[in-house]
């Protein structure tokens, strides 16, 4: 078993011990639909609520070490806590679902095979919608290989429901790219 799949095992471990619904997002769910690329760390969102926030931090630093200088005042800022695990030294970077869109994502998530392990990953259309909120340049060309590998069975009613909803708090560069994409 590699580093990261022992990650993701302990990740679904902790998640199920204490009750809190995640999904992993980023390049490894971008794997497990598809992608040929590679990625050294591991993405995901777990449902929480705002008076939680430290009681999700104590648990998963029993395991990783946080990565930024006064680690719980960032995450209860920013509710983002990047990770390394004390022994595989792998990074994850674990994010507080809070928004309807987030939420929604971890509902429509489902159990999927990675290597030897299993754990909840985010959609193909919720994964393309996490790419476009991040704009990056590598997350361009992700949503480019999910939409030609997957478009035929992908719910593009869904996907273009949900990036337009985007424009109502001033992204209508997600609604616009995703068109733009599945032409």
């Amino acid at each position: 078993m590699t580093s990261i799949e022992k990650t993701i095992q302990l990740i679904d471990t902790i998640c199920n011990e204490e009750g809190l619904s995640y999904t992993i997002i980023g390049g490894i769910a971008n794997i497990v639909h598809g992608s040929s690329r590679t990625t050294e760390d591991v993405d995901l969102i777990i449902q929480v609520e705002l008076e939680n926030l430290e009681t999700l931090y104590n648990r998963f630093t029993e395991e990783f070490e946080p990565l930024k200088n006064e680690p719980l005042h960032f995450f209860l800022t920013y509710f983002v806590l990047p990770l390394i695990h004390k022994k595989l030294q792998t990074r994850v970077d674990l994010s507080a679902a809070l928004s309807e869109f987030e939420r929604r994502a971890i509902a429509r998530s489902k159990i999927h095979d990675f290597g030897s392990t299993k754990a909840h990953f985010c959609s193909p259309e919720d994964l393309v919608i996490f790419k476009l909120l991040a704009q990056r340049e590598q997350d361009i060309l992700d949503v480019k290989g999910i939409v030609h590998r997957m478009k035929k069975r992908m719910d593009i009613s869904y996907l273009l429901q949900t990036a337009k909803l985007f424009t109502e708090v001033g992204r209508p560069d997600i609604y616009e790219t995703l068109r733009n994409l599945l032409e």
